[in-house]
């Protein structure tokens, strides 16, 4: 299986937008690399912009789940 080629922004935005869909999502950064389909870095880099963001908690088990209020402003699509 190939992985997507996608910027690091458009990562961000495509895992938000599942997350807000499925707001009980938790996964490692390994299954969400396999989830949406991107390379390792891109999709650590954007996990670790939503947590930086307050989007996303990462627990001690290293997953990540949606913060409870979940607030965050999205980046514009290009």
């Amino acid at each position: 299986m190939s992985v997507s080629v996608i910027a690091p922004e458009e990562a961000v935005l495509r895992i938000a937008v599942d997350y807000i869909e499925m707001p009980d999502l938790i996964v490692t950064a390994r299954q969400a690399a396999r989830l949406w389909n991107l390379p390792a870095d891109i999709c650590e880099g954007a996990l670790a912009a939503l947590v930086a963001r307050g989007f996303l908690a990462q627990t001690r088990a290293g997953a990540f789940l949606r913060r409870s209020d979940g607030s965050m402003v999205l980046p514009k699509a290009s």
